[in-house]
């Protein structure tokens, strides 16, 4: 889809939304210069008032690399991007998505039901156990 043509000519979020194919031009040329098991680390984020180009390494170990391979990269993105002077390196960990809430309930009816289906599966006993199981405790955690 273009999503440009969703905003009518002129409009701040048609620059916006130039800039951000922009950058994202600049990273995968950043990424093309870079070994592929690196890709995966690190992001060109800025280029700063004095032309210097961000990249955030999301672990010491990118950074240290990307440090190593900084000459080249940067004489190789210097060909293309001029105004690119230098470029900088920060460690940025990533951060980890907080842990899911486990929030799944069953109604008291149908804890019910699971109770009636395991008292039907006596040739089935580890089933019929996980499912009493199941069912008690998704009562008892309704009462509380």
């Amino acid at each position: 889809m273009e999503i440009h043509r969703l905003f009518p000519s002129g409009s701040p979020l048609t620059g916006l939304l130039q800039q951000s194919k922009l950058w994202q031009m600049l990273d995968a040329e950043v990424k093309t210069r870079l070994p592929e098991n690196l890709h995966g680390y690190c992001k060109a984020v800025c280029i700063d008032e004095n032309g210097a180009l961000i990249l955030y390494a999301y672990a010491p170990m990118a950074a240290t690399r990307l440090k190593m391979l900084l000459p080249a990269l940067l004489s190789g993105l210097q060909q293309k991007y001029s105004h690119i002077r230098t470029i900088r390196i920060k460690v940025r960990p990533q951060q980890k998505p907080a842990a899911r809430q486990k929030n799944f309930r069953i109604s008291p009816r149908a804890a019910e039901h699971f109770l009636d289906t395991a008292d039907r599966l006596a040739h089935h006993p580890d089933l019929a156990a996980a499912m009493r199981c199941l069912a008690h405790h998704h009562l008892n955690t309704d009462k509380e």
